[in-house]
């Protein structure tokens, strides 16, 4: 497989580095590390919405739902919010300043968060913090941020906390990394731990599972400050029966950043500290990088476009297209660019 990308437009927003960001079927969103959430229109190549006065720090999460009516954004102050798209405007439904006096069964959650995750049905949001403790919230208007259970967690290392959080596609697997390397899964309607997998041992930024409707929908990536990227195999977690990578992604020369499959799961963007983002051919043997995007600041975020699903039992569901038409990157300059395939037309979102 061959692939090119070329840069087609980029979106400045001052100096605030980019930390994150989702590419909806309503628009670009993305969060800084001043706490500002933008909406981008990348047809006009312009800011078409900025909200400054939600969280007074970074954004570390930023989650949509699958049919991309909400967002939950949560930042470095400990603030979580969740927003609503209405006519391509995102408003902010609601906001909790902090959890920390949070209880499930007696148990406080008494930590700021610092990784948080929408479920895909928007029915209730993850948080983990110090310690690495992981509550499910409501997302509920009347009882928002309130505790609806706390799932269990053995052996882990001492001082460790959270960094990353992801459900998977359909919502039953919920995945944590740490700033030990360790990665914990967990099947989250029976509350049970499936896997705890340590083939890092540096601090895991990035998770992210493939689509249920791809030929590679049984992956789990895990992106790792070793710089290296790895591959496991969601049937095998579900079984218990294996934990360890069945392959890895490795070239970076900095933190891996963020990790996504676009189009049918072959074709997966990993950005990096390193001002790289490398596209890796999953469905080749063995795994190999088939084009890379240079940048002179770090990458801390890489989003591909989404396309409306062919599913009958839910005409509102996204998937991404195949092997990916757009992605977008937001960088520490601040720029969000957007880069299409050679083949495809110029930017319409």
């Amino acid at each position: 497989m061959s692939l090119q990308y070329l840069e087609d437009c980029e979106v400045k927003g001052g100096e605030d580095a980019i930390w994150t960001s989702a590419w909806t079927k309503h628009g670009v969103v993305v969060g800084r590390a001043s706490g500002r959430v933008d909406v981008i229109d990348v047809t006009e190549a312009q800011i078409s919405q900025a909200n400054s006065d939600t969280h007074t720090l970074g954004i570390v999460s930023m989650s949509p739902s699958v049919n991309d009516d909400l967002l939950l954004t949560s930042s470095m102050d400990g603030s979580v919010a969740l927003w609503q798209w209405s006519d391509r405007a995102l408003s902010r439904l609601a906001r909790r300043e902090h959890v920390r006096d949070v209880q499930v069964d007696g148990v406080a959650f008494n930590v700021d968060v610092w990784a948080s995750a929408l479920h895909p049905l928007g029915t209730n949001f993850a948080v983990a913090g110090e310690g690495a403790h992981v509550y499910l919230l409501s997302t509920d208007m009347a009882t928002f941020g309130e505790g609806i259970r706390r799932l269990p967690v053995d052996d882990v290392e001492p001082n460790s906390y959270a960094l990353s959080l992801a459900f998977n596609h359909e919502g039953d697997l919920l995945a944590m990394g740490t700033n030990t390397g360790t990665v914990y899964v967990w099947h989250v309607e029976e509350g049970t731990l499936l896997a705890r997998i340590a083939d890092h041992a540096e601090p895991i930024r990035t998770l992210s599972f493939s689509l249920p409707s791809s030929m590679y929908s049984d992956h789990l990536y895990v992106g790792s400050d070793d710089r290296t990227t790895t591959v496991h195999d969601v049937r095998a977690i579900r079984a218990k029966e294996a934990t360890s990578a069945v392959t890895a992604l490795q070239g970076h020369k900095g933190w891996i950043l963020r990790v996504q499959a676009g189009g049918d799961g072959r074709v997966v963007a990993t950005s990096s500290s390193d001002g790289m983002v490398r596209l890796w051919d999953i469905g080749a043997s063995p795994v190999q990088c088939v084009m890379t995007v240079a940048q002179t600041t770090p990458i801390w975020t890489v989003s591909w476009r989404p396309e409306a699903a062919q599913a009958s039992n839910d005409a509102t569901a996204t998937q991404l297209v195949v092997p990916g038409s757009q992605f977008v990157t937001g960088s520490d300059d601040g720029t969000m660019r957007l880069y299409r395939n050679a083949g495809a037309q110029a930017q319409n979102s």
